[in-house]
């Protein structure tokens, strides 16, 4: 009795297992590379978006730094403003008191000649003198009080003015853009 040949067969079952071992493989590596340029593309379109967001970043903290330089800027501005406005104010307050100590010597110089004058009554013009010297104070007190007070109100609005120009900095800085 013949046995059959099982080489060929076999050989034919192996040379089939290889071929369809070689197509599995050449199917994998194409979707592997079909994997691999996803995956680019992927990365591709990422680094784009990075660079957009970085892009957009840098274009939104230059216009921060725009608005942070102008608000120092205009804060200088205020200051210097403000300074100014101090100096204008103590050179009147050194004013005022050089017309307040004017007044009071005036005032003096008054009351002394109605003093040398009074010549003939005495008692009558002592009292004459005496009033006119209270007058006279009175008169410089009142004088200097309305001085000071028109200093500290003008003081008063230059600090306000120095404060609104500070908060109308600080929203122009904080505005939306």
């Amino acid at each position: 009795m013949l046995l059959p040949d099982l080489k060929t067969p076999l050989l034919w079952a192996l040379g089939l297992g290889l071929v369809a071992a070689l197509t599995t493989a050449g199917i994998e590596r194409t979707r592997a590379a079909g994997a691999r340029a996803d995956l680019a593309a992927e990365k591709a379109d990422r680094a784009k978006e990075n660079t957009a967001r970085a892009l957009a970043a840098l274009a939104d903290l230059q216009r921060v730094i725009a608005l942070m330089v102008n608000h120092a800027k205009t804060q200088q501005e205020n200051i210097y403003a403000y300074e100014a406005r101090l100096g204008a104010l103590d050179e009147r307050r050194r004013a005022v008191a050089a017309e307040r100590d004017r007044v009071r010597k005036q005032y003096a110089d008054y009351v002394a000649r109605d003093r040398d004058q009074a010549g003939g009554d005495p008692a009558a013009c002592q009292r004459v003198a005496d009033r006119s010297a209270v007058l006279a104070a009175m008169a410089a007190r009142s004088r200097e009080l309305l001085e000071g007070g028109r200093l500290v109100v003008e003081g008063r609005d230059n600090e306000v003015q120095l404060l609104l120009g500070t908060l109308k900095n600080d929203r122009a800085l904080l505005a939306p853009p």
